[in-house]
């Protein structure tokens, strides 16, 4: 009991250390929970896109294998290089000592993002003091959304712990104005860009408001340590870029994704608001939001202001994408617990400074242990899925198609997954949010003018998504009127686009 009491009223640092650490081990644990099952739960596009280049990457350099099955997951591999394959690396590299198990990327995922909660704990310890960082700490682990989304097999968690640590730096150098602290800044915020570089935004507003409100725009100009810190940014990015130009990987890259004429719609904020619900609550975000105004105007504001202008203009860059693809409100959720710890810290000071005793102490840890088991439930029954039979209804495909077959498709994840366990390549006909994309950037579609070009020299046309293909009776009586059925299910239905009924 008295160690309970000197750890509630005068905690020593190893027991905080033993309390994050506990924490961090209780949030990697929670992310391996339905560890084997297929990453179908969450953005199963995004992680079939890395699966099919990290097993691209291991069947290059895998010994003893088949040479036709080496070229056709080469081949099925090579679906862009939009952000440097780091991920895909390593995931390919461990799989030499495993075997190829998508569940690896789920680790490494996870380790990542737990150890972005190292990083966040210090930074808000940094700012305020150890109970709003625990707080904090506790909010990024086991927020629901997070907890799925920051396992999934993409750049983004890396992304985000990264982005994390290098804010932690931008703090220490902001109170130490050291050469160290301005190279790690560099270093880690030049990772992050270099994993992702759609955190510009939030990095480079962060790194502004922080130079800006400790040195001033004369004196940071004339600052070596800023321009290293710039320079260390940008060097690796421009090389990748520079290179994926040269090379034309990168081409396509900006197509369909800035949308301006969503500024002027308001039902692009509502579907803002939703998000944030979603990821973090919008209360809790508004009232971190706020913090602002109760912050530091020398030590925090700057830092809260560069991270929340940063914020709205990479909601306002990327608009379309995002409140359709949810990953990238992904580091939102350091933000809302960094800038909530400022109203942590009053409220803290006040409870401790109106409630002394032990007992209320107990009470308040009560609740915040049993708020974080409540979300860590929620986060539970989000990762349980239902999906290992998925595997061997794609390979049935893949068998039906022969592998080799050159098919054009109306399918899930732009057949990503009959190219993952089908081992079958396809050409994606436009889905309901295809044709929206489109439409929202003024582009027309001649339907039959690209059924034409999409289906030249094709044997097979799959279908799988069988709502989409009612949804477009144009696409659904061409193949029907014009084409025989080579297989009907259920569930898919395969046309014979080698033998038709007449001319279309």
């Amino acid at each position: 009991m008295k160690r309970l009491t000197d750890f509630l009223l005068r905690p020593r640092p190893w027991l905080w250390a033993l309390a994050v650490g506990l924490t961090l081990l209780a949030g990697f644990a929670l992310r391996l929970y339905d560890l084997t099952d297929l990453p179908l739960d969450f953005a199963p596009t995004r992680q079939l896109f890395s699966a099919l280049k990290a097993r691209a990457m291991y069947y290059q350099s895998l010994p003893d294998v088949d040479e036709e099955r080496r070229s056709l997951a080469i081949q099925l591999g090579g679906v862009g290089n939009f952000e440097p394959p780091i991920m895909e690396t390593i995931v390919s590299q461990t799989w030499r000592l495993t075997g190829e198990h998508l569940w690896v990327a789920r680790i490494y995922s996870s380790l990542f993002w737990v150890l972005g909660g190292l990083a966040l704990f210090l930074l808000i310890r940094e700012l305020t003091s150890n109970w709003p960082a625990l707080v904090g700490l506790l909010l990024y682990l086991f927020a629901p959304f997070g907890v799925v989304a920051s396992r999934s097999f993409q750049p983004d968690p890396l992304m985000t712990a990264l982005f994390v640590f290098a804010l932690w730096a931008l703090v220490r150098w902001q109170n130490t104005r050291s050469w160290k602290w301005a190279i790690l800044l560099g270093l880690f915020g030049g990772a992050a860009l270099l994993v992702k570089n759609v955190i510009v935004f939030m990095l480079g507003g962060a790194v502004t408001g922080v130079v800006l409100g400790s040195l001033g725009l004369k004196r940071a100009v004339r600052d070596g340590q800023v321009w290293a810190v710039a320079g260390l940014f940008l060097l690796p990015t421009l090389v990748y870029a520079l290179n994926g130009s040269l090379s034309g990987s990168l081409e396509g890259y900006f197509t369909l994704r800035f949308f301006p004429n969503l500024w002027m719609d308001p039902a692009f904020y509502f579907r803002w608001e939703y998000v944030i619900s979603y990821v973090t609550g919008f209360g809790v975000s508004m009232l971190a939001a706020m913090g602002i105004f109760i912050s530091g105007p020398k030590r925090e504001r700057p830092l809260l202001l560069g991270l929340w202008i940063g914020y709205l203009l990479y909601g306002l860059v990327f608009a379309y994408a995002f409140y359709t693809h949810y990953y990238y409100q992904l580091p939102l959720i350091p933000l809302v617990a960094i800038s909530l710890s400022v109203s942590l810290q009053l409220f803290f000071e006040r409870f401790f400074e109106r409630s002394p005793g032990l007992l209320p102490r107990l009470v308040l840890i009560g609740l915040v242990v049993a708020g974080t088991a409540w979300q860590a439930w929620v986060a539970r029954d989000r990762l349980l899925g239902e999906y290992r039979h998925e595997a061997a209804f794609w390979a049935e495909i893949g068998d039906r198609l022969g592998h080799h077959a050159s098919v054009a498709c109306l399918t899930h994840d732009y057949g990503y997954r009959l190219a993952y366990w089908g081992w079958q390549a396809c050409t994606p006909w436009y889905t309901s949010a295809d044709i929206e994309v489109r439409y929202q950037a003024g582009l027309e579609i001649d339907y039959l003018k690209k059924f034409q070009e999409d289906t030249a020299g094709k044997q097979y046309f799959l279908v799988t998504l069988l709502g989409e293909f009612d949804n477009q009776p144009v696409i659904k009586n061409l193949l029907y009127e014009n084409y025989p059925v080579y297989v009907q299910t259920d569930e898919y239905i395969i046309f014979d686009l080698e033998h038709p009924l007449k001319q279309p």
